[in-house]
């Protein structure tokens, strides 16, 4: 029996955007592989609404494209709804799609997901709000904030935005003083300019550094710089990207099921999969083991 997608495809609009979408083309490669697709565009806002309505019609799953904000948008229903989720790879850096093992290219994507099972994953919550990659607190958040700043400014892409970001970020480092509750462990108190909890446990050889090792090891990574010099930030960067985080000296890490960040501050800027947003404090931040069905190689189920 042939499968039955329906396939959103996000349609940004913003300054340096490609905003052609190339629905024919998208239809044409599941039409190759035997899948009855039905394409359709739809912005951000769109997007929960037409996920849930497509679901009711009995398709065997929702196939989002876009970044991994939309594929975070995509996440938060689907776990809701208990939708199957595919992933079509069509943003800047498609973090959570190469974790699944996607390939990028948009033929050798279609080919992956009419080959893929539904497989339960595990995914980050806060505040009840889900990511599927990771959540940070300090200069990711605030960089992203200046980078949208001015591609919004000087009609740029990301990737020529973001270095001048990170100049601009650097040189007013934020500096967050928080309580971290791991697990029942008693609260520890920390100063850093950088905290990341990923939706599971990143590598830490070298290369591949950024790499989940595991999407369902049902365990949040928490990584904490425990430093607040920029000099000492960058270089502890540089270590890790070519070291691994065994030679940055300056990055403590905790795999945990439950976290819970407290601050003198009232609410706090994070950023959710590289989507900046505020939250009220105390964050409380848990895995939810197995709470994500995805298109994808049954081998990533523990």
């Amino acid at each position: 029996m042939s499968r039955s997608y329906h396939v959103l495809v996000n349609d940004a609009a913003g300054p340096g955007a490609d905003n052609h979408v190339p629905i024919q083309e998208i239809v044409d490669a599941f039409g190759r592989v035997g899948i009855d697709a039905t394409v359709v565009a739809a912005t951000a806002r769109e997007l929960p609404d037409a996920m849930r309505a497509a679901w009711k019609q009995g398709v065997d799953a929702i196939v989002v494209g876009g970044g991994d904000g939309t594929t975070n948008c995509a996440a938060g229903v689907a776990v809701d709804d208990e939708i199957v989720l595919g992933i079509l790879p069509m943003g800047t850096f498609n973090h959570f799609a190469k974790d699944l093992g996607m390939p990028t290219d948009l033929s050798a994507a279609v080919d992956f997901l009419a080959a893929a099972e539904a497989t339960s994953i595990d995914v980050g919550e806060v505040n009840g709000r889900i990511f599927v990659n990771n959540a940070s607190v300090g200069v990711y958040p605030v960089m992203v904030s200046t980078r949208d700043e001015i591609r919004e400014r000087h009609a740029w892409g990301k990737i020529r935005a973001a270095p001048v970001a990170i100049v601009h970020t650097l040189q007013r480092l934020p500096v967050h003083r928080l309580r971290l509750t791991l697990d029942d462990k008693p609260p520890v108190s920390v100063e850093t300019p950088f905290l990341f909890v990923g939706n599971g446990l990143f590598d830490d050889h070298g290369q591949r550094l950024g790499r989940r090792t595991s999407l369902a090891d049902h365990s949040l990574g928490v990584y904490v710089i425990a430093t607040t010099s920029r000099w000492r930030l960058v270089l502890n960067a540089i270590k890790a990207r070519f070291g691994g985080l065994r030679a940055a000296e300056q990055t403590q890490r905790q795999a945990v099921e439950a976290l819970i960040v407290e601050s003198d501050e009232p609410a706090i800027e994070i950023a959710l999969d590289g989507e900046p947003t505020h939250l009220q404090v105390p964050l409380h931040f848990r895995s939810r083991a197995g709470g994500l069905r995805v298109l994808a190689a049954p081998r990533l189920e523990s």
